[in-house]
């Protein structure tokens, strides 16, 4: 698997230090955050490779909101960075046990977790952004949850972000109602 670097200023980096040439070739790739990555690095980046809003609804809205935002400062001493986290959560017990798989954008206060729907976009723009374990959790025992390295591609690094806030900010593309 090819690794890709996700540079601050919303470029993407191939392994040989050059901008990849086909941007949907690298959705694939195996993910690297530059140091002091954001998330308006992630802003950025959907801007400069308007391919990728196409691949959540949740991106075009997400990125509206950012426009109206300040163009610095937007942090909070709330939290110490967002980190990426695959949650693996095995359910469905007692009858047939299934597994659900996700990727999400939470936020850290050191070794806290803290759900991003309690702040403001415009506290969260210039605030880094991590690659986080793999999180484990067994018929819903939130007690002896489980960590493992993983790697993350940059499908689910978008799908990830777009997902935390299109769900959580954006409540009307998540209706159920038709």
């Amino acid at each position: 698997m090819n690794t890709i670097l996700l540079a601050r200023n919303g470029i993407i980096v191939s392994e040989s230090g050059a901008e990849v040439a086909t941007p949907l070739a690298a959705l694939a790739g195996k993910v690297r955050l530059e140091d002091r990555y954001t998330l308006r690095s992630f802003v950025s980046m959907m801007g400069r490779y308007p391919e990728f809003q196409a691949l959540s609804v949740f991106i075009p809205p997400l990125l509206d909101e950012c426009a109206r935002c300040p163009e610095s400062g937007c942090v909070t001493d709330m939290l110490t960075h967002m980190e990426l986290v695959r949650r693996v959560e095995m359910i469905g017990f007692p009858g047939e046990p299934r597994f659900n798989i996700m990727c999400t954008l939470a936020g850290r206060y050191r070794d806290d977790e803290q759900e991003l729907r309690l702040f403001q976009l415009d506290s969260l723009l210039d605030m880094p952004v991590r690659l986080g374990p793999l999180k484990h959790s067994v018929f819903g025992d939130s007690v002896n949850i489980m960590e493992f390295e993983t790697d993350y591609t940059l499908f689910e690094f978008i799908e990830g972000v777009a997902w935390e806030f299109g769900f959580q900010r954006i409540p009307e593309h998540c209706s159920i109602r038709g």
